[in-house]
């Protein structure tokens, strides 16, 4: 019996191995069929420019049901893989099919910002490299067929030919990036970036937006600021479109149909320009160059006809006459009719700042100067433009609540900086832990004891002098100006020019000063 199971079994096994190869081979056939038959596209697959609308489409004949996400990398030249992750310096997107929800890689790469954007929203996410705008962005499916539209404005320090790959991540290889297919190739040609717009939000019928660009590659020769009613910005007819040329002091207005700018007027003068929607005024219009910035006031006043909620956008060019000119929405206004009789309103005006030594807080006088007559309270609020690679940017603060103003009134702006981590060591209490510590080992090293004793105490005290160290040198924290530090987290602020946007409002009137930081 034992030999006829034995005979069958391997009768049997002997049968199936043909069989388990052939389904083995029609298997891996269907296989390379369905790979083969699977595909990615992007349109365009190649061009330049510093906006661009990327459709990615991936397609399944047996359907794609099963896809998660469809994803783009334009990176300089560095595939990404399933080791290294995502590339740092990249504008890696991805944009999940079932949600919406589009996510953008960090700028030291690896991992996903925190922030996202919604398709059909008018929410943004940023890095560096790019911002991906949510209004202009849409994701499409059919029974075969995933397609995603993915509007992207890419920065200054961007700008150079890049490369362009693309995966299609199913739900089971959920977390794995690995784009293998190089779709096509991009030339950025992004010259001035738009860093920040005050107020962003706001309403009147009068009103001095201070604007701030940058272009770390270049000379910036022009910026705009465009105030307009519709999103599109192919044109700016019946717009309220500006320019200004920081090395004339130029200042421009486009006409009403949006096809070109008329005869300029000087900075300070007083002269103006108007088309049927805006005027810009030369008293009240200036601009100062700092770093690689420009910041810009521009003093606007609105006719009735341009009433309503506008979005506004901005852009400039470089020295090289390229133009970027975002339809990225950096904030909305509220044009109002304008009030009868006199506007009250305020203006701020700022000292700059030069830090001579980090960790030491430096300070700035803002003053605070009413117009026709404004009486009220003014919150104060500041925020610090920084490049995004700083690790430890300065901080700024005010020590006052609301100021009372009725006449030409000042408050003090603080700006902290944090000193080198080599410091730390000259902390007394972390000094006096190190010396604990010492003494404690050096007294383990004289204690007379048996081998085996002497070892097992050994190993404790040192335990204990470790922890005791730890515990005393590692737990402190000390107070800088305004901002309290941990010792174990300091990072030195670098030397460079930043630039902080102090805002003072006061019911629905808003006035912004930016201030200069140097730090050597």
């Amino acid at each position: 019996m034992r030999m006829l199971k034995d005979l069958f079994g391997r009768s049997y096994r002997s049968a199936a191995k043909p069989r388990q190869m052939l389904a083995v081979l029609l298997m891996g056939f269907a296989a390379a069929i369905t790979m083969h038959a699977q595909s990615t596209n992007l349109v365009p697959s190649a061009g330049s420019g510093s906006e661009q609308a990327f459709v990615a489409t991936f397609t399944d004949p047996n359907g794609v049901q099963n896809v998660q996400s469809l994803s783009i990398a334009i990176v300089n030249n560095v595939a990404p893989d399933t080791e290294s992750g995502l590339p740092a310096n990249g504008c890696v997107v991805n944009f999940m099919v079932s949600s919406g929800i589009i996510q953008l890689a960090q700028d030291t790469g690896k991992s996903f910002l925190a922030t996202t954007a919604d398709a059909g929203t008018d929410q943004t996410v940023s890095n560096s490299q790019c911002t991906v705008l949510g209004a202009s962005s849409s994701i499409t499916i059919s029974s075969n067929a995933v397609t995603a539209k993915i509007f992207v404005t890419f920065t200054a320090s961007f700008s150079g030919p890049k490369q362009i790959f693309m995966l299609a991540e199913n739900r089971n290889q959920a977390g794995g990036m690995n784009f293998q297919t190089e779709v096509g190739t991009y030339d950025v040609t992004a010259s001035v970036s738009s860093v920040f717009i005050s107020p962003s939000s706001g309403s009147g019928s009068d009103q001095t937006f201070t604007t701030i660009y940058s272009d770390p590659t270049s000379h910036i020769q022009s910026v705009g600021l465009n105030i307009k009613s519709t999103r599109n910005n192919t044109s700016a007819a019946n717009a309220c479109k500006m320019r200004y040329d920081p090395d004339t002091s130029n200042i421009f207005l486009v006409n009403d149909a949006g096809t070109t700018y008329g005869s300029p007027i000087i900075a300070g003068s007083a002269a103006s320009l108007s088309n049927s929607q805006c005027t810009v005024y030369g008293m009240g219009t200036s601009a100062t160059t700092f770093g690689t910035n420009v910041i810009v006031y521009f003093r606007v006043s609105f006719f009735p006809g341009f009433i309503g909620e506008k979005v506004i956008t901005m852009g400039g060019a470089d020295e090289t006459g390229a133009s970027t000119f975002s339809d990225l929405p950096l904030g909305t206004y509220l044009v109002t009719a304008p009030a009868s009789g006199v506007q009250e309103s305020f203006d701020l005006t700022s000292t700059a700042v030069r830090v001579a030594s980090v960790g030491v807080p430096a300070t700035s006088t803002i003053t605070v100067i009413p117009n026709e007559s404004f009486k009220g309270r003014v919150l104060l609020t500041c925020t610090v433009i920084s490049p995004s690679d700083v690790v430890s940017p300065p901080t700024c603060g005010f020590d006052t609540p609301p100021i009372s103003v009725t006449a030409p009134t000042t408050a003090t702006l603080f700006i902290n900086t944090t000193a080198t981590s080599t410091q730390e060591l000259h902390d007394p209490v972390q000094q006096t832990s190190f010396v604990i510590g010492g003494l404690t080992m050096a007294a383990i090293l004289f204690i007379p004891l048996s081998h085996r004793r002497k070892w097992r105490t050994l190993l404790s005290l040192a335990v204990v002098a470790v922890s005791v160290g730890a515990s005393t040198g590692c737990a402190i924290t000390h107070n800088q100006g305004n901002t309290i530090i941990s010792s174990t987290s300091y990072s030195r602020t670098p030397p460079g020019s930043y630039i902080v946007a102090v805002t003072g409002v006061s019911g629905s009137i808003t006035a912004t000063t930016a201030v200069s930081v140097t730090v050597k």
